[in-house]
């Protein structure tokens, strides 16, 4: 995949407490451009395509919201294409201050009661 231009990223003020997503694609660890380790290495993110109320965004999906998806969807992040997750704001405390963040929340298909 060749990547140009910016890309639309999905920010905590795009988002509603209950808003659902719809994952578009596997996604990818991306090299950020802003933000480096201690020792100068750049982060790397994993940065997945999202749709939110019939918009395309891409999404980076922090330790926490990653191991969420895993544990409902499980760690091969292809399967999680056509599946969905709510989204939750959230205040938490980043780098000693307290900033919002999203919380994904996986929505499981329901087995059918027999």
């Amino acid at each position: 995949m060749i990547l140009t231009g910016k890309r639309n990223f999905l920010r905590v003020d795009d988002v509603k407490n209950g808003d659902v997503i719809t994952f578009l694609n596997e996604g990818e660890w991306l090299e950020s451009k802003k933000y480096t380790y201690s020792d100068g290495t750049p982060r790397k993110d994993f940065v997945i395509k999202v749709s939110i109320s019939g918009t395309e965004k891409d999404m980076r999906l922090n330790a926490t919201n990653r191991s969420n998806l895993i544990s409902a969807f499980g760690n091969d992040t292809a399967n999680w294409v056509g599946k969905s997750a709510s989204l939750e704001k959230t205040k938490v405390m980043v780098g000693g201050k307290m900033m919002e963040t999203i919380i994904v929340k996986p929505i499981k298909d329901v087995e059918p009661a027999l």
